[in-house]
């Protein structure tokens, strides 16, 4: 048999690493980043995605999910603003609406107010609307959704995101959300619009609401055309921290950026919105970087591995099932990726051209960017005479039989052994019968 031959494309281990391992050639002030491609489920960059943080106004993309999901009639459906929502937020400096106490406004006018503007009293009516006037069911409705879409590190204490110790997520959490959020109808309808009127109103004819998001806005110093929304947060103690998309030359960015300081080391306030200019660079880098290459085309040979019971082959080709894409640095050729094939040490005949023998990993600078099925490249037909010589070699090597062997082993030499005490003592008691002779009678005759 031939040992087995593998076919490996030498890899450039110096380069740079694969999926999450990328990073942008430019210091981040951000405390926590997470950013995937849409398009090939790649990881392209994160820190800190799984630290504990504070999501402000993030918090309402759950909001808005379960919003979307509860409420069938978002355009008949209207709620009342009630006093006990007012009341909550009267007097505190946070973003509203310009809802009116007791004013009647339409479920999607307060899916536009939530995302836009970062309405918390709209948040708020959509949670005491949806938890059938309580909020407090509908934050267990959040944190069961949470669980169920497989968060890990997320807990929800309110609808809104205004600062609480027990209302934490993380950015790799927050991106499922997001995900998620994105699959629903009408949802990025309503986070890519950056001016919405919601009104009529019950007491107003017009009620404007405008994007948080700057990235949106062409009349702003950060305007980015690529940008798709998502949602913005801020708080003092989050930071600043946005949820967004972008979309560009066929690809497509989902991004989660937390925790970017609002204020200097000296406390003095940035002159820039860091959330912005920090998601705007890394996206630029993201697309000035990155392209989808084909790594291992369809049909290759990949390996070589020996083939039993066969007279007329020993041995048959495996070659990739299809073909595999990634993405990849645009310097990256598919000579920098190592092929690592995982396939038995050897097969038996008969064999089918097309049945399926193992993988193949794709590995660059130490990390799996995949694998593929190997096919067998042949047919390779059964030799009869070999097969029934393997099932003797087989049967005499299995436990039954050394045992078959064993145990008859030992009946013979039991049954000798029987034998030879049987025919000593045939010897030993027959001989004395013939020693012992009858003496004769010695009576008188009267």
């Amino acid at each position: 048999m031939f040992a087995v031959m593998l076919l490996l494309v030498s890899a450039a281990l110096n380069l740079v690493s694969v999926a999450a391992g990328y990073s942008p050639p430019f210091d981040l002030q951000s405390e926590a980043v997470y950013m995937v491609n849409l398009d090939t489920d790649k990881v392209i960059f994160e820190k800190n995605a799984d630290k504990k943080m504070y999501p402000a106004s993030l918090t309402k993309i759950m909001t808005v999910i379960l919003a979307l999901e509860n409420i069938e009639d978002l355009d008949g459906t209207t709620i009342p603003l009630k006093l006990y929502i007012q009341d909550a937020l009267y007097g505190k400096k946070v973003s509203l609406g310009g809802i009116w106490y007791n004013e009647e406004v339409s479920a999607r006018g307060l899916l536009y107010a939530t995302m836009l503007q970062s309405a918390n009293e709209a948040a708020m009516m959509l949670a005491d609307y949806v938890g059938d006037g309580s909020i407090g069911r509908f934050v267990e409705m959040m944190n069961d959704k949470a669980r169920e879409l497989g968060c890990t590190g997320t807990n929800f204490a309110s609808a809104n995101g205004l600062h609480d110790e027990n209302n934490y997520t993380t950015a790799k959490d927050m991106a499922i959300i997001a995900r998620y959020a994105m699959g629903l109808p009408e949802f990025m309808e309503i986070a890519t619009t950056t001016t919405q009127d919601i009104g009529p109103t019950s007491k107003q004819a017009s009620l404007i609401q405008h994007t948080t998001n700057k990235l949106m806005v062409k009349s702003s110093p950060y305007y980015y055309a690529p940008i798709r929304g998502i949602k913005t947060g801020t708080l003092p103690e989050a930071g600043y921290c946005l949820v967004s998309s972008a979309s560009k030359d066929g690809f497509t960015y989902l991004m989660v950026l937390m925790g970017a300081p609002i204020n200097d080391a000296s406390g003095k306030p940035y002159e820039q919105e860091l959330h912005f200019v920090e998601t705007k660079k890394i996206y630029e880098w993201a697309f000035d970087t990155f392209r989808v290459k084909t790594l291992l085309e369809k049909g290759k040979l990949v390996a070589e591995i020996p083939v039993e019971l066969s007279m007329e082959k020993d041995s048959v080709a495996l070659v990739s099932a299809e073909r595999f894409s990634s993405l990849v640095p645009s310097d990256i050729e598919a000579s920098s990726v190592q092929l690592l094939p995982d396939i038995p040490e050897s097969i038996q005949a008969p064999i089918k051209k097309g049945d399926e023998v193992g993988s193949v990993r794709l590995m660059l600078a130490g990390e799996e960017m995949g694998r593929v099925v190997l096919l067998a490249n042949e047919t390779i037909e059964l030799s009869k005479p070999l097969y029934y010589w393997n099932k003797v070699k087989l049967f005499f090597g299995s436990f039954w039989a050394k045992f078959t062997i064993i145990f008859a082993g030992l009946l013979l030499l039991l049954y000798i052994t029987l034998m030879i005490i049987r025919n000593h003592n045939h010897r030993k008691y027959g001989t004395g019968t013939r020693r012992r002779r009858r003496r004769p009678s010695s009576g008188r005759r009267l």
